[in-house]
């Protein structure tokens, strides 16, 4: 089953050792479907810097979504990171994970939700057809865009490379290994 935000108060309770948590990502168990189209693709980052070992991991495509670089970095050395927006026509391939309550409420954490990104929901299709109910992350409204205009700004060649590592290694499609493709 997923988790839904109606289990935040608990999973945050277990989160700050306040009660004990839900139980782990099972098949008989809560889990949360996140679908990864940033840095978080690649395993050196999830599993690595982050500590997340997810339970499954697929090649997934959101239709009618794209992958956008509208969360502001910090300054120029890291301009801008990957997010999810809803674009009807597009589509954007990414790794879809399979995670527990705690891992998701991690994530968020490292990912600075709500200031920097917000959940959105949406149904992803696996390369094996299978259609999957999934939480990816999106710009949170109001975010500042960059002085002197409203373009997006392009991300660093170390983010980019993060990207595409995790394309390869996820076993995207092979358009997306030039990942991101309009970058090109």
């Amino acid at each position: 089953r997923m988790a839904t935000f109606s289990m935040i108060p608990a999973l945050v309770a277990a989160a700050l050792g306040l009660a004990r948590p839900p139980p782990a990502t099972a098949p008989d168990g809560l889990c949360v479907e996140y679908f990864a189209i940033g840095s978080n693709m690649a395993s050196r980052v999830f599993e690595g810097r982050r500590g997340i070992k997810p339970s499954a991991k697929r090649p997934a495509v959101a239709l009618d979504h794209a992958l956008t670089f509208d969360v502001p970095g910090a300054g120029f050395a890291e301009p801008a990171f990957a997010a999810i927006s809803s674009r009807t026509g597009s589509e954007c391939h990414g790794v879809l994970y399979t995670i527990s309550p705690l891992d998701w409420l991690r994530l968020c954490a490292s990912e600075a939700v709500p200031v920097a990104y917000v959940p959105a929901f949406l149904t992803v299709e696996c390369y094996d057809g299978r259609r999957v109910e999934a939480v990816s992350l999106q710009a949170a409204p109001g975010l500042p865009r960059r002085r002197g205009g409203t373009d997006e700004p392009r991300p660093s060649a170390r983010y980019l490379s993060l990207l595409r590592d995790g394309a390869a290694e996820a076993g995207l499609a092979p358009v997306w290994l030039q990942y991101p493709p309009r970058l090109q």
